[in-house]
């Protein structure tokens, strides 16, 4: 019987023993085949092999879930962060250009004071990721950086929101914003984040 080389099975190598050339110039004789190391790595793979795969495929899906779900809470918190940033630097120009009488009475802007009218701006300006009560607005003077009046800052004690460090004698305007309810979660990990930021404009009028 003639045998040509797509006869040979996968992973074997066919020897011609014997060949010689028949009538019609086919070669005929017996051919012997030989196992390689292909075909024998291929017949020893198994079941064992198989589990190995699944067991490493059971501990990796969770190291994945935990990256995923982490880089999502993370970008998550840092949009916060920049609607946070936006927020402050947008409450402290609109006060630095708010005329001090401008809420006097307070009937004048919706039963404000000067300083909620500005803490109501920080609040809008964010887009609902603060509430008016995480924001801090004072109007201060001087290098402490005290408030003007007690009707110029948000704080129950009336004093500033923070310490600016600023040497500048004149008046300016301070927002300060705490969100404390976010957090970045990677599966059954969870880690509490506080964003804090803060903002301060010259007083132009």
């Amino acid at each position: 019987m003639t045998h040509g080389p797509h006869d040979a099975p996968c992973g074997t190598v066919e020897v011609r023993t014997g060949a010689r050339r028949g009538e019609g110039g086919a070669f005929t004789g017996r051919f012997d085949r030989v196992s390689t190391p292909l075909l024998r790595y291929r017949r020893a793979r198994g079941p064992r092999e198989r589990g190995a795969a699944l067991v490493e495929f059971v501990l990796l899906v969770p190291l994945f879930l935990i990256l995923l779900l982490g880089l999502v809470s993370t970008g998550i918190v840092f949009n916060h962060k920049l609607d946070l940033v936006h927020s402050a630097r947008e409450a402290a120009r609109y006060g630095a250009a708010l005329p001090v009488l401008q809420c006097t009475p307070t009937a004048n802007c919706g039963g404000k004071t000067w300083a909620q009218l500005v803490q109501s701006i920080a609040a809008q300006r964010s887009d609902g990721d603060v509430t008016a009560g995480q924001v801090c607005v004072a109007l201060v003077k001087g290098a402490s950086g005290t408030p003007i009046d007690s009707t110029f800052t948000t704080q129950s004690d009336g004093t500033r929101c923070f310490d600016d460090g600023n040497a500048d004698t004149g008046t300016r305007v301070q927002v300060r914003i705490v969100r404390a309810n976010d957090s970045i979660n990677a599966a059954f990990l969870k880690i509490p984040i506080t964003l804090t930021t803060t903002a301060s404009s010259k007083f132009e009028l």
